[in-house]
């Protein structure tokens, strides 16, 4: 704090232009602050767009950092690369990081941005091709590891080798897929959805997440040489660059338009702004913390390498994970100027006196946090039981309506097919009357659990009434619907339930039509089940060709 105006000071003439002249040096050192680069993994766009507000709000030259900002491309070496060359202080890069750490490069991971990737496999909605497994046969598009590895760990684990499917060079063009000179096109849900929808093309996505696969993706990372030498200055970088993110985040279309002017001119304001809204979801900003990295997960995607033979060997996450530095103590600089500067003295007091009091306070901002976050995990937990099914676990009607009417609206909107089934357990009365209803609710949680574990992510299962059951399914045509019912109708029939006790159901089958209500569809459906237990139960029944 300066000395008041009008307060006399009582020091000589020359200390007081001795310190003034300290100052101005230490003021020089800081202004001529070494330029550091930081490399993208991409062309400009909201991607990157946390980095961007850094740099023009002045985040950085707030923290005495003067920082470049270089784009990627597909002619542009890879962001590892460039770092470990020493052509880059900074770099964005995927989960892929890992590998070379475990190679024995000096990489450290500093945070990650999206807490979930953002790359899928993009097929036609005319294709047949629903699942990882329907891609056996096809021509799919494939980056080099590690960029594409979310892909292929999905399809290891639904029984995929990939010499079982035809891998094509990605051409980067969607148009591809659209001409038919490939059946899968690798892309960003955040990019390549945006100009199919623009082009008025139906499409289906594969995400790899729907099938256990959840890797990090753009991560901010740097050499462990720089992080030794220069730690204090690695902590600002990174702090300036996560409140350029959350700046990005709480400001959307000032962001937008800001890339847009000066950054991303190609790119239209509707498909920034399309991009900004899918990379807050995988953000996740509201329940995690910006940059947050588990060293558990961290563990589980460098297994996942090593099972693809990408990598060999355990990492290790104790000098590849970033540790937050604590700030510099400056206290010994105050001591040594003490007996010459007493004002100094008396600055250095009320700066600690100011510290201490930033710490209560980020304490208590960090008490408030956890607070909240309890808060809001306790209002999810609420959410998930009135939305669930007690004795199945399964959807409610509640929430089955909700979710079905959302998933409707967007079918009407794009033109995607849609179907439901309905079905409920043949006889099940008299399985109450004979065995009590203890077995009945038995029955009931066996063949929801028997049903569940046959159906894809994307599918939802709920508990309608009483013993009566719908499966919803989205991207589904009335075919494949009626072949996946068929399939759970002869699963149910195959082996008992309950002590041994032979159960069977009957399925009603429909497909939404455009118009169509979601009261008219399940009414529908039901219909169909209706004329099932009318002609001997254990069936499935779906509306005539010329009504379907």
């Amino acid at each position: 704090m300066p000395t008041p105006l009008h307060r006399r000071s009582t020091k000589p003439r020359g200390s007081a232009a001795l310190a003034l002249v300290l100052l101005l040096l230490l003021c020089g050192q800081a202004s001529a602050a070494e330029k550091l680069r930081l490399q993208l993994r991409w062309l400009h766009q909201f991607q990157f767009a946390g980095y961007y507000l850094a740099l023009e709000k002045g985040y950085y030259r707030q923290a005495g950092l003067d920082v470049e900002i270089l784009q990627g491309g597909p002619r542009v070496p890879r962001p590892i690369d460039t770092l470990l060359a020493g052509q880059a202080d900074f770099a964005i890069s995927n989960s892929g990081i890992v590998i070379a750490r475990m190679q024995g490069k000096p990489v450290v991971a500093l945070a990650a941005i999206m807490q979930t990737s953002p790359i899928v496999w993009i097929v036609r909605a005319d294709s047949g091709i629903y699942t990882p497994q329907d891609l056996a046969g096809k021509r799919v598009m494939l980056m080099p590891p590690p960029e594409s590895t979310e892909l292929r760990i999905m399809l290891m684990r639904e029984g995929i080798g990939l010499e079982q499917v035809e891998q094509q060079p990605t051409s980067f063009n969607p148009q591809d897929l659209i001409d038919g000179n490939t059946d899968a096109f690798n892309g960003y849900i955040s990019n390549e959805p945006f100009w199919l929808q623009q082009q008025q093309f139906a499409y289906r996505l594969i995400n790899p997440r729907e099938y256990g696969v959840n890797f990090y993706n753009d991560v901010l990372s740097t050499r462990a040489e720089l992080l030794q030498q220069h730690p204090e200055q690695v902590e600002a970088f990174v702090q300036a660059s996560l409140r350029g993110w959350q700046y990005a985040l709480d400001h959307i279309e000032e962001s937008v338009q800001l890339i847009h002017q000066h950054y991303a001119p190609n790119k239209s304001l509707e498909h920034l702004r399309f991009e900004a809204e899918e990379l807050k979801k995988l953000i996740m900003p509201e329940l995690v913390q910006l940059g947050h990295m588990n060293p558990g997960r961290w563990e589980t995607i460098a297994r996942n390498y090593a099972e693809l033979g990408l990598a060999k060997g355990p990492v290790d996450l104790d000098s590849f994970l970033y540790q937050r530095q604590a700030k510099a103590d400056h206290g010994l600089l105050y001591q040594l100027l003490a007996g010459a500067f007493l004002t100094l003295l008396v600055i250095a007091g009320i700066a600690l006196r100011f510290a201490h009091l930033t710490q209560r306070l980020r304490q208590e901002i960090e008490r408030r946090r956890q607070a909240e976050q309890e808060l809001r995990s306790s209002n999810l937990l609420l959410e998930e039981l009135a939305n669930t099914d007690r004795l199945t676990g399964q959807w409610t009607r509640r929430k089955f309506e909700e979710v079905a009417q959302q998933e409707i609206n967007r079918a009407e909107r794009y033109g995607l097919a849609l179907s439901l089934i309905f079905f409920d357990i043949d006889h099940f009365k008299l399985i109450n009357d004979q065995h009590g209803h203890e077995v009945g609710d038995q029955v009931l949680s066996g063949v929801a659990q028997r049903i569940k574990a046959q159906l894809r992510q994307s599918d939802s299962l709920c508990r309608w009434g009483g013993e009566e059951f719908i499966i919803f399914m989205p991207h589904t045509d009335l075919e494949h619907a009626c072949a996946i019912a068929e399939k759970l109708r002869a699963l149910l029939a195959a082996e008992p339930l309950a002590g041994q006790l032979a159960v069977t159901a009957s399925f009603g089958v429909a497909q939404w039509r455009q118009g169509q209500t979601l009261h008219e569809l399940v009414d529908s459906a039901d219909q169909m089940l209706y004329r099932a237990k009318q002609l001997g139960r254990n069936r499935v029944e779906r509306p005539p060709a010329s009504t379907g």
